[in-house]
């Protein structure tokens, strides 16, 4: 079976001229977290969601997206391969809270090219597995953070004005880059 970044780096010239980025597991295994990610999670805006799309039903199987009651996203897909990798393709992610809704603000400045390949930020997925209660996730990229540095404070920045829940950075988390 492919590897989600050996489909990846196969997709990147069908999708270039889109906002799309790579996040989840496979972002995980590029951060060196993970030795082997679950599938290839592809973020994208609502305008590009039908071409990016459009594109995996050319080399894939559309499939039911997994349904989860954490999530609100919007625009949801999934297709499986031929050798079974499965995709999901997300557009206005949108996590359910106790009170509302968090939309998470995705555009071209959530995303960083390494590797030839246009990566979502360990800033945003942090928020983002912490609202999911991912543990093991936000450990991780909690310790990458703390070893590395926030090196785009402005996406969380963009996720405080987007609504995201403040009082689940309390206690004040150690690699946060501003003082209370």
């Amino acid at each position: 079976m492919q590897t989600p970044i050996t489909l990846a780096r196969a997709l990147a010239p069908r999708l270039a001229g889109l906002c799309w980025g790579i996040g989840g597991s496979t972002l995980l295994q590029q951060l060196e977290l993970v030795e082997q990610p679950h599938d290839l999670d592809i973020i994208t805006s609502a305008q590009d969601f039908a071409a990016v799309c459009a594109q995996l039903a050319a080399i894939g199987s559309a499939i039911p997206p997994p349904a989860d009651p954490r999530y609100a996203t919007r625009h949801a897909a999934s297709f499986v391969m031929a050798d079974g990798l499965q995709v999901d393709v997300l557009a206005e992610l949108a996590l359910r809270l106790d009170k509302g809704v968090f939309h998470w603000p995705f555009d071209a400045g959530a995303i960083r090219e390494a590797d030839g390949l246009p990566w979502c930020l360990p800033e945003d997925w942090a928020l983002l597995y912490r609202l999911s209660g991912c543990d093991e996730q936000v450990e991780a990229l909690d310790e990458w953070l703390n070893e590395h540095g926030v090196q785009h404070p402005q996406r969380l920045a963009a996720n405080l004005f987007a609504g995201y829940p403040e009082q689940l950075l309390r206690p004040t988390l150690p690699w946060w880059p501003w003082d209370e």
